[in-house]
């Protein structure tokens, strides 16, 4: 009986969906389904820095090599959320999914950016930018093309509004006492620790190193978008 309850329980089930995968470096390109070679990720990652840059906007790309059974829409939106793309209070983020078992992709526009990328025109991206080169087995040029397209919309969606400018350092009227100090200690150091400390210092600082990894913003969930199959 137990064994017959279970039975219809799983039955019921419309089956596993994919999770999310973390992400890895910069949130503009997580390519796991490997779509891209190095300098077309190179490219990709290098436009959406200068896309945030100017615009604090975020422009991802995910590709994934299966969705499971989920909807592509119930996907994008969860990945959406997930990386948090644009900031917290614009939600001015897009989210660009492959999904390769499936033949399915999506454009996942944040809330900030419907006025920019309405369903129709993210569709129509889709179907002049990305679809005619799935269909000819070429899915790193639907990507890039794809990917420029939308950058070249959110760009023009802040073309003449005023950016932030860049905050101007404050000069520290003690800076040359500090390096003083360090210098001396230093020389302390190496006079009577043989540098012992110093090195262990330099070690923990090269091994606490390669930060800066851009990630998402914190925008919350996509207004829309657009979704096509090839």
């Amino acid at each position: 009986m137990v064994f017959l309850f279970f039975t219809i329980l799983t039955a019921r089930e419309p089956g596993s969906a994919a999770k999310i995968p973390a992400p890895t470096g910069d949130i503009y390109v997580q390519d796991h389904a490997n779509i891209l070679n190095e300098q077309q990720e190179a490219e990709l990652l290098s436009l959406g820095r200068q896309l945030e840059d100017q615009t604090t906007a975020q422009l991802a790309v995910l590709t994934v090599k299966s969705i499971g059974s989920e909807p592509i829409e119930n996907y994008a939106n969860k990945a959406y959320r997930t990386y948090g793309l644009g900031t917290k209070k614009a939600d001015n983020g897009v989210l660009l999914v492959v999904a390769m078992s499936q033949k399915k992709i999506r454009i996942e526009v944040g809330y900030g950016l419907e006025g920019a990328i309405p369903d129709g025109k993210a569709g129509r991206i889709l179907d002049e930018n990305a679809i005619p080169y799935m269909k000819q087995g070429k899915p790193d040029s639907a990507v890039t093309q794809t990917y420029q397209a939308l950058a070249k919309e959110i760009k023009q969606e802040y073309k003449g509004q005023d950016t932030p400018p860049p905050k101007e350092k404050k000069k520290d009227p003690f800076s040359w006492f500090y390096i003083l100090i360090i210098v001396v200690v230093i020389f302390l150091d190496v006079k009577f620790f043989n540098g012992f400390l110093t090195y262990m210092i330099l070690s923990m600082i090269s091994r606490g190193g390669g930060g800066g990894r851009r990630g998402g913003g914190g925008g919350s969930s996509g207004g829309g978008g657009a979704g096509r199959g090839w």
